[in-house]
């Protein structure tokens, strides 16, 4: 059945069922007001009764006709003369003297319905006297307003109920398909749809089937995108091969008369080289096919000798690179791909650092984490952009997309590898200005 038919003849049933029940629920109260207005009645008429059998017969007549008749109807009345006083003598009840002052103050009658009591006070006038008739009378628990409410309670559950039910079974897949839309949005390219809706015969079987092509359309495509940027990497490689022998052979041919010029050529060969080597590296991490070794490695030790390196280098261009409260702890780790981790978060910062100015390392523990933060002092990065810091070929600033500064696949490496340790890393920019990454990593004893 379509969903539109699923929708309408739900409507249609929620409809009924509240006009049945609201209908249902009238005709009770309306029968139950009839009931009770019914024993009112009777109530403030056996006055007049009360009256006749007191004079006309005797008293004695008139208590018996209290004690059996009254009673077996479940009544209970006492007949007061004009002074306010019982004609039996016999005391009322606090609410029956309450209810019997304001009968004589207002001379009307009077009710109380107050569940379970029901009472009525009346003024009854004789041939010669005139008396005031007070009866009460304990209401059935079907006549009770307490048992009229909870009906309506209980018409209101089911009515809740049924909604909810409705509800659920069409916003039920609806969530599914948005969790599984998310897993889609970050990478999951094989999930697809759940198989109890994709093989729905209605709207939400079309949309699930719908997204499981779109899924499989995107994987597809996605992986021959990977796949040609593998082909192509490797492909380069032998004719780049064939160009650094050349430019050797060009070299010697040429006897130091082209040698800046040459040695412009061999640098954009090496950096061309180490473009295709991370594009390798990345594409290996995006298959699962990195191999690691894992060894327990001193963190603070490996950071000291990471940033030696990376100080020398950063020098000649008047940065320097510094390591400030360094704890010591132990991780359990690849040392070639952490070391390559942090080797490109740190050089990362040093290229992105102004001049005369000091990249900053720090090492901290939060009970069984390790947290390293590297931070430089450069024109940090767009808040907009930050998420986006370590996707591959992401390049912070349009300015920099042609200049020398990298490719763009550094801090993509760095994040794979971080969370191939079950690490995280993230970025943020420092209040004081520039960057500020953050890797953290279990640690081991």
């Amino acid at each position: 059945m379509r969903l539109f038919w699923k929708v309408f003849l739900a409507l249609m049933l929620t409809l009924l069922l509240t006009a049945a029940m609201s209908t249902w629920l009238s005709q009770k109260w309306l029968l139950e007001n009839q009931a009770i207005e019914m024993r009112l009645m009777t109530l403030a008429s056996l006055g007049e009764t009360a009256v006749s059998l007191y004079e006309q017969e005797s008293p004695a007549d008139y208590h018996r006709w209290l004690r059996h008749t009254m009673r077996s109807q479940q009544f209970r009345g006492t007949l007061i003369d004009a002074t306010g006083r019982p004609v039996l003598s016999r005391p009322l009840p606090p609410q029956l003297q309450r209810l019997a002052k304001q009968v004589a103050t207002q001379q009307k009658r009077i009710t109380i319905m107050k569940p379970p009591l029901l009472a009525v006070a009346t003024p009854v006038q004789s041939e010669s006297k005139h008396y005031y008739w007070i009866a009460s009378s304990h209401l059935s628990p079907e006549h009770m307003r307490e048992e009229i409410y909870m009906r309506i309670a209980i018409v209101l559950l089911a009515i809740g109920i049924v909604s909810w039910l409705l509800t659920r079974m069409f916003t039920r897949p609806i969530r599914q398909l948005q969790q599984r839309t998310v897993l889609l949005g970050q990478g999951s390219l094989t999930t697809r749809s759940p198989a109890d809706i994709a093989t729905r015969k209605d709207e939400l079987g079309d949309l699930g089937r719908s997204f499981d092509a779109m899924a499989a359309q995107l994987d597809a495509l996605i992986n021959s995108h990977k796949q040609l940027l593998r082909d192509i990497s490797h492909e380069l490689r032998s004719p780049l091969a064939r160009m650094q022998v050349a430019l050797e052979l060009a070299r010697n041919e040429a006897g130091g008369k082209a040698d800046a010029e040459l040695d412009r050529i061999g640098l954009e060969a090496e950096r061309l080289n180490e473009l295709i080597g991370e594009v390798l590296t990345l594409a290996r991490f995006e298959e699962g096919a990195v191999q690691v070794g894992m060894s327990r490695l001193k963190l603070d030790d490996m950071l000291r000798d990471i940033a030696a390196d990376a100080a020398f280098e950063a020098e000649p261009e008047g940065k320097s690179v510094s390591c400030h409260a360094l704890a010591a702890c132990y991780v359990s780790a690849d040392k070639l791909w952490l070391g390559r981790a942090l080797d490109n978060v740190i050089r990362n910062a040093i290229r992105h650092e102004n001049s005369g100015s000091c990249v900053e390392i720090t090492l901290t523990l939060l009970e069984k984490i390790a947290c390293i933060t590297v931070r430089d002092h450069g024109n940090g990065v767009d808040e907009a952009k930050l998420a986006h810091l370590f996707d591959p070929f992401f390049r912070a600033s349009e300015a920099r997309e042609h200049d020398n500064s990298g490719y763009g696949l550094g801090l993509a490496i760095a994040r794979r590898a971080v969370e191939m340790h079950a690490g995280s890393i993230v970025a943020r920019n420092h209040t004081d200005g520039g960057l500020q990454v953050e890797i953290t990593l279990p640690v081991v004893a």
